[in-house]
């Protein structure tokens, strides 16, 4: 084992240890911050200097993305006309790994006048900002793991681990669930997921290829031409879904040396239907309020490329495979 290895073992294992003398420093202190936090209206600023003030600007990343609306003021800017952003009643979280340096104590001083809001600091242990705040909580005093002790690095962990921790306890309170959570990152793989519909992928209106049951092959295959879906879907005289016809479908019947010219719409589906070499389709439709990703699964275990949209048993779309994957889903 060469010394680089023992060294960041060794780091780690300092890193264990800070983590959970920061679980022990969790008292009745980050249970009053947490009932101030989850009826807050008001905005949550979120300060500190230097690395303390990069692991705010996470952290209020963190605070937004949970459902606490919340930003980042540097103090040095607060008190040269940043501090306009205060409101009444909000709130601020004031972090200082030791909690003594001026700008931070000063805008918090500054807050407390103007927003009339409670203060919470995070610091050491009896650090002179927690005097000037309401609630206090703590990170543990410990050496940082570079061997002059002057990088901030554990210090910065247990800070922004207590940050995230107490994002998400407020977010678990106010009983947000994953698509509050979708609803703050509509562009992202997880609000895709959540948030879109079969509706806002559906080929519907003129584009969608529909034949009676009793259309003869050659307006079935045009139909799958002209629309370009690669399928046609069949309805009987009340328009009412009676199942879908795929090129695979027509490949598969002509592999069998069938005479489809002759056939009609309702025998092409009827003669088409997949053999023991592939799964038996069980659910070939859907509906316009499923979930995008559900339709996606479902897919993928019928291994079959596109759905029809029903509505009260007619049928008002098709959602292609292609669709959902080029949405990034």
């Amino acid at each position: 084992m060469t010394d680089d290895i023992k060294r960041a073992q060794t780091m780690l294992a300092h890193y264990t240890k800070a983590m959970q003398a920061t679980a022990n420093l969790v008292d009745e202190n980050f249970q009053r911050a947490v009932d101030v936090l989850v009826p807050l209206d008001a905005l949550l600023i979120l300060t500190g200097l230097g690395k303390s003030g990069l692991i705010g600007q996470k952290a209020a990343a963190t605070f937004s993305s949970t459902g606490t609306r919340a930003v980042f003021v540097h103090p040095v800017e607060a008190l040269h006309g940043d501090s306009g952003v205060i409101e009444p009643n909000a709130a601020l979280l004031a972090i200082s790994k030791g909690g003594g340096n001026v700008e931070t104590i000063e805008f918090a001083r500054q807050f407390k006048s103007v927003a009339h809001g409670p203060v919470i600091t995070l610091t050491e242990p009896n650090s002179n900002l927690e005097s000037f705040g309401d609630i206090a909580l703590h990170i543990p005093k410990l050496s940082e793991i570079d061997e002059w002790d002057l990088a901030p690095t554990t210090s910065t962990l247990t800070t922004l681990s207590l940050c995230d921790v107490l994002a998400i306890s407020v977010q678990q309170r106010r009983g947000l669930t994953a698509e509050h959570f979708a609803q703050f990152h509509p562009h992202g793989t997880l609000g895709k997921r959540l948030l879109l519909h079969v509706q806002d992928f559906m080929v519907s209106g003129d584009a969608l290829p529909v034949q009676p049951i009793q259309a003869s092959f050659s307006e079935v295959l045009y139909e799958i031409s002209s629309k370009g879906l690669g399928a046609v879907i069949l309805v009987n005289d009340d328009f009412n879904f009676y199942g879908m016809i795929t090129d695979g479908d027509i490949r598969r019947l002509l592999e069998r040396k069938e005479d489809v010219t002759k056939l009609s719409a309702q025998e092409c589906f009827q003669l088409s239907r997949r053999g023991s070499d592939l799964p038996q389709v069980t659910h070939g439709t859907t509906t316009p309020d499923t979930k995008a990703i559900d339709c996606l699964q479902q897919m993928q275990v019928d291994r079959i490329t596109s759905l029809v949209v029903l509505q009260e048993g007619k049928p008002i779309g098709i959602i292609r495979l292609q669709d959902l994957i080029a949405a990034g889903l």
